[in-house]
């Protein structure tokens, strides 16, 4: 029997999500659940902050984790749970978790993230407690998705680029319906 490991099909989602793409012309809600700041090196490619502009928290088809919330950006629609981009050349897609005893994770909590800017994408990665699949970075005490609230914090999270290896620092909270 193979072993489900909630954080391998996370940072594989990353991967898969913005190679998705639907015909469906729906319009955009302009809603904003939030802005996560950015701080750290990477910012002069990908910019200062990411504006939330759709969540979904119902994507166990997805992501393969119930424990799992999904945050674009404002121009890039959810669709069954799977974020359909308007602008490929600038988007971004943040995968982040916190598992439960229940889910028998390797760890507590975790995100991928990608984030493409003009047209150059960023790949970044955390877990907690930190593991070789996350590149061994934690991603902070300050970190929490909790799906009852509806509120997923950032404060002082770090995630890390996996190419570079630079660190990228998040901070923000996420409100959503």
């Amino acid at each position: 029997m193979m072993n489900f490991n909630p954080l391998k099909t996370v940072l594989i989602l990353s991967l898969f999500i913005l190679s998705c793409s639907s015909d469906d012309d729906s319009s955009q809600s302009n809603t904003v659940y939030g802005i996560i700041q950015l701080s750290g090196p990477d910012t002069s490619s990908v910019g200062t902050s990411l504006t939330v502009g759709n969540v979904s928290a119902n994507a166990l088809g997805s992501t393969g984790t119930s424990s799992s919330v999904i945050l674009v950006d404002e121009n890039t629609e959810i669709e069954n749970g799977v974020p359909n981009p308007s602008d490929f050349s600038n988007v971004f897609v943040i995968v982040a978790a916190e598992f439960t005893n229940a889910d028998n994770a390797a760890v507590n909590k975790s995100i991928s993230m990608t984030i493409v800017k003009n047209g150059d994408e960023y790949r970044y990665v955390c877990s907690t407690p930190a593991i070789n699949a996350a590149d061994d970075t934690d991603c902070g005490t300050g970190f929490s998705v909790n799906k009852v609230t509806k509120i997923v914090e950032f404060d002082n999270t770090t995630v890390i680029n996996t190419e570079s290896g630079t660190i990228l620092t998040m901070n923000g909270t996420i409100n959503y319906n």
